[in-house]
């Protein structure tokens, strides 16, 4: 099979299992695991829309985290790794609270639901963990 078909029955089988939120006025492409298919289509609205289906209320440190994950994703294309992520939200590595336990108590899923509303891309390899 050429590269061509195998990439065009990919995107039909993305198409087929995507979610589509409307989010004020906006028609937004999630997969099935509620990750954006269009980058482009992340804003703070769809953040919110997509915390509040999974009962996460976001506070500041929330904002914190998805802001940087944003902002990391738009410079390198790729979403950081935990020690990362970690070291470049800590200001006094004495006194961390970017860990781990943090994010997870943060975030139920992890550092992979605060990338899904920071409107990354499924993360791949050790990103996002």
């Amino acid at each position: 099979m050429r590269l061509e078909e195998q990439a065009r029955i990919h995107a039909t089988t993305q198409i087929n299992t995507a979610e589509v939120l409307e989010i004020d006025g906006r028609l937004i492409a999630t997969d099935s695991d509620g990750y954006l298919l269009n980058a482009e289509d992340w804003s703070p609205l769809v953040a919110e829309t997509l915390a509040q289906r999974d009962a996460v209320v976001l506070g500041k440190d929330h904002w914190t985290l998805i802001d940087f994950l944003h902002r990391f994703y738009q410079e390198f294309d790729i979403a950081p790794e935990m020690p990362i992520l970690s070291r470049n939200l800590c200001k006094d590595q004495h006194n961390c609270r970017w860990t781990r336990t943090y994010i997870n108590k943060l975030f139920p899923g992890g550092a992979k639901m605060a990338c899904r509303y920071a409107g990354l891309s499924v993360p791949v390899g050790r990103s996002c963990l």
